[in-house]
């Protein structure tokens, strides 16, 4: 049997993934003969387009990317080379830290642009909206398609670690079973955070669902591949006939009689990192276990299961013989302060030179100064510590476990001894108070602090705990809304009943004002590198690199005067309608209809029609949008959406809803399609073909309290008073927690 297993986009390309090098470890031990091969697509993704060696993807967008810098601008002429020059090489000197953070901001933004772009275009495919032409299928996925070819697998499996890596992997899945009728399955650390069910029923292409340890499943699964029967193999989901079998979870394995990971498939010399990085693991699951508003524990099942400290420390000599790297991060969810001291002595004692980092570190009294230097004599140059609040009464109502003198020694201690701690907060945890909040901003103006909202997820003890916390469930995100059933996203949409809502805590954070961040680096891996020279010693950072627009511009202001041809304009006038330059946009456009070519000028039409309807002036967006009758199909439902724009504007409904029920029939959706058709229908006195769209747009756009309202209106109408009240409250609800306090 032959396996190719991936690890899609989008991701940091910083470090070989994990899931695969165990899996091909445990295969390549108890199947030698079972062909795995490991492949980081997502690094060859990153690697082209830095090498601006990707297509250019913008006549594939649905509006041919109106209002935004196409990113394939912003690694022209060498830009994305020194991006990856600048990221690949230690910084040293000041000069080399400024070009360094720079890099990383612009890689960033990079990063931001490109996931949109390919959401616009892949979002309708594996939701069966649209189809993707052959042409369109080669450009985003040429590469990969071509890897499959050449080594004709019998089954390409995805490695699912977050949410952005799984519409890449359901797109190219979805392509791959069309070409070559190859099985499909998924697994990773998120399938246990989704619903396995829902993603067989919602994409018909994927065959297999791997959740929870795969190493010992994925065994039993290569074993009962010749007959087709997988009754015998744990985590695992797949399909029998018209029916969706989900088996029991896998058994929690034996850390030490793991097969250590294989990295021999990936490049390590090809990472974005100025020195490759080697994860390792001294556990599964968190020793603590107690922290209500976790649920990262449940690929694992639940407890702790803990490495001997020899063990890891044999990993760690045997990774850097075989590989010759000396740089490792541990990813655990919370390495103990014990297996720290026996590491670091070990270590010591085997005469290890690494260096290394820590993702998961609690606040210890353990972790007191005598173990902080021991550590650090080891090679341990950072941590990443989740406090998740400054104020007491917040740390114990999640059962944190720490005080907050503990947590200022450590800061304290780290310094010191010449560990860099990277410090994270959860900002509105439940039933946090202003004066709270406003302790916890004054801690952040002492220290460096990342912060980020508080989620309430499924599996969580606080999602379990919900009523208690006066945490009221409004709804649950929908990732995917497919025609055979909707794909849901582990967290919940929630309101509060008192104190802040987690909207509400971060406007106050914000209009705090400036307050001390940690330098901008490449995430945990270049952490650990960058710890160990003075980069973190300052918090002096240089002004942005010109960043989307303001970027692509400078490199279209470089095209020679005689190069200047329709494309040049069209590119042009997407860049300044994002700098909100309109009217130096439809001049340019006007102008650029003089020598385009016929594609790049119904390109140009689009975007003057849709500038004229953002300026109001809908009528000539009409008689723009006139000229466009039976070009350039591609762009048919873009034109649909626009003249749906401006019928709704000039408040004529009949108009919209025809242009809407096409743009729908064609699959495509523009943001709040689904509430201007509702009011339009509402407008003619159809209030149950209204409901139904409002309901869609509150999917889509749950945040949004006129939704509800429109809602309720429409109940009303039909005499569902009950409902129709339960929608205002609702409504009422959001406009209490979703607007600023």
């Amino acid at each position: 049997m032959k396996l190719l297993l991936a690890f899609p986009p989008f991701h940091a390309a910083t470090s070989p993934p994990f899931g695969l090098a165990y899996l091909k470890g445990a295969l390549a031990r108890a199947r030698p003969d079972v062909h795995v091969h490991t492949v980081d697509w997502n690094l060859a993704f990153w690697r082209r387009w830095l090498l601006d060696q990707a297509p250019d993807l913008c006549e594939f967008h649905p509006t041919r990317i109106m209002g935004a810098a196409c990113p394939s601008l912003l690694v022209k002429n060498g830009r994305g080379q020194r991006i990856l020059d600048d990221l690949t090489r230690l910084p040293q000197t000041q000069a080399e830290q400024d070009r360094y953070m720079q890099a990383a901001r612009s890689l960033d933004d990079l990063y931001n642009r490109l996931a949109a772009l390919h959401q616009d275009i892949l979002q309708p495919f594996v939701e069966e909206r649209t189809l993707l032409s052959d042409a369109a299928v080669d450009a985003l996925f040429g590469a990969e398609l071509a890897q499959v070819a050449a080594e004709q697998p019998d089954l390409v499996g995805f490695s699912i670690l977050a949410e952005q890596n799984l519409l890449y992997a359901l797109a190219l899945g979805r392509a791959i079973k069309d070409r070559f009728g190859i099985p499909i399955a998924l697994g990773g650390a998120m399938m246990s955070h989704l619903r396995p069910q829902e993603l067989l029923q919602g994409f018909p292409w994927l065959d297999f669902i791997f959740f929870g340890e795969a190493e010992q499943s994925i065994v039993k699964f290569v074993d009962a591949w010749p007959a087709q029967d997988w009754e015998s193999t744990p985590g695992l989901a797949h399909r029998d006939g018209r029916r969706v079998c989900v088996h029991k979870r896998p058994p929690q394995l034996p850390l030490d009689a793991l097969a250590y990971p294989d990295f021999s498939d990936f490049p390590l010399d090809d990472y974005i990192v100025p020195e490759p990085v080697l994860p390792i693991i001294t556990c599964r699951g968190c020793y603590w276990g107690k922290c209500t508003f976790c649920s990262h524990t449940l690929p694992y099942g639940g407890g702790v299961r803990m490495r001997r400290a020899e063990r890891v420390i044999e990993e760690m000599a045997h990774q850097m013989a075989r590989y010759g790297v000396r740089n490792f991060l541990f990813v655990d969810e919370a390495i103990s302060p014990a297996m720290l001291r026996r590491l670091s002595q070990g270590i010591l004692e085997q005469g290890l030179d690494v260096l290394f980092g820590a993702e998961g570190v609690r606040v210890e009294e353990a972790f007191d100064r005598k173990l902080l230097e021991l550590a650090h004599r080891a090679g341990l140059r950072w941590i990443y510590v989740g406090i998740e609040s400054s104020v007491q009464r917040l740390l114990d109502s999640i059962e944190k476990g720490i005080r907050i003198e503990t947590i200022l020694r450590l800061i304290e201690d780290c310094a010191e001894v010449g560990i860099t701690p990277q410090l994270s907060f959860i900002v509105g945890l439940p039933g946090t108070t202003q004066e709270e909040l406003a302790q916890e901003i004054a801690f952040m103006k002492r220290f460096p602090v990342d912060s980020s909202s508080y989620v309430l997820l499924h599996g969580s003890p606080m999602f379990d705990r919900r009523r208690e916390l006066g945490l009221r469930i409004e709804d649950q995100q929908v990732l995917y809304r497919t025609p055979h059933g909707p794909v849901h996203a582990p967290r919940y949409f929630f309101t509060v009943e008192q104190g802040l809502s987690p909207v509400q805590a971060d406007a106050l954070v914000e209009a705090a004002g400036p307050r001390p961040r940690m330098r901008p680096h490449l995430g945990e891996v270049h952490a650990v590198l960058l710890a160990d020279t003075d980069f973190f010693t300052s918090m002096e950072r240089p002004p942005d690199p010109p960043l989307g627009s303001a970027a692509a511009l400078e490199q279209l202001a470089a095209w020679p005067e005689n190069a200047r041809d329709g494309r040049w304009f069209f590119h042009m006038v997407a860049c300044l309608e994002e700098e909100g330059r309109f009217q130096e946009a439809m001049t340019l456009a006007q102008a650029g209809l003089v020598v385009a070519e016929p594609a790049e000028a119904t390109a140009l039409l689009l975007h003057l029609a849709g500038m004229l309807n953002l300026a109001q002036r809908s009528q000539q967006a009409l008689q723009v949008l006139g000229r466009l009758n039976g070009a350039d199909p591609a762009l048919a439902p873009a034109v649909c959406a626009e003249r749906l724009r401006a019928w709704y504007a000039l408040g004529n409904p009949q108009q919209a809803i025809r242009e809407g029920e096409a743009l729908l029939a064609a699959g495509h959706e523009f943001r709040w399609l689904h509430m201007i058709l509702g009011l339009c229908y509402e407008q003619l006195g159809q209030p149950r073909k209204a409901l139904e769209l409002f309901q869609i747009a509150e999917e889509r756009y749950w945040p949004e309290p006129e939704i509800n309202m429109a809602k309720a209106r429409c109940l009303a109408a039909l005499r569902r008073k009950s409902q129709a009240r339960a929608e205002k409250a609702k409504a009422e609800r959001k406009r209490r927690n979703l607007v600023p306090a």
